[in-house]
């Protein structure tokens, strides 16, 4: 599996495409962590080992110090949350962090991940930020989206896996080669 750091680099105010029909986008707003949650872990059981629980997931996101809802981006057909890209805020690397975009499944192919991603750009940028980064790996299929929207990769690692054999089948071949 591959993993990649990706940057988008903002030395001007980045463009918003216009929304496909019926989309509207704005920023995260307390209580919109109920509806995001679902949509997010939807988004995401084809790559993650296991669903995490509400509580598991606000921890590592909406509950974070470093969670930017006026940073995050939320897309609705009509009232009905068809996406979102949650956000932190990182004053340590001066940069913002997209930490996840999921887009629903009846709504893919549409736009939106990259309507979102720089709406999440501009809002970092007016924020005084000019590097905005997000990691992703290769079971997603995302890079090509990134790369399309502009990002750029600053990092990659590959990682290598080989199966071990079952002790039994070393052991008999231990076995073999000792007589």
């Amino acid at each position: 599996m591959t993993e990649w750091l990706l940057q988008f680099a903002m030395p001007d105010e980045p463009t918003v495409p216009e929304p496909p029909a019926g989309i509207t986008v704005r920023p995260f707003h307390t209580g919109d962590e109920h509806a995001a949650y679902p949509l997010v872990e939807d988004a995401f059981d084809k790559w993650q080992q296991r669903r995490k629980s509400y509580p598991e997931w606000a921890r590592h996101t909406v509950e974070r110090p470093t969670f930017a809802p006026a940073m995050s981006a939320l897309a609705f057909n009509g009232d009905r949350l068809v996406g979102a890209a949650v956000s932190l805020d990182l004053p340590e690397t001066g940069e913002g962090y997209v930490e996840e975009v999921a887009v629903h499944r009846d709504h893919r192919d549409q736009g939106i991940a990259r309507l979102l991603l720089r709406h999440v750009f501009r809002a970092f940028h007016r924020q005084g930020r000019r590097t905005c980064t997000l990691a992703t790996h290769s079971d997603t299929g995302a890079l090509a989206l990134y790369l399309r929207v502009g990002m750029t990769v600053r990092h990659s690692s590959t990682v290598y896996r080989k199966g071990l054999r079952p002790a039994e089948d070393v052991a008999r071949n231990a076995d073999e080669l000792s007589r």
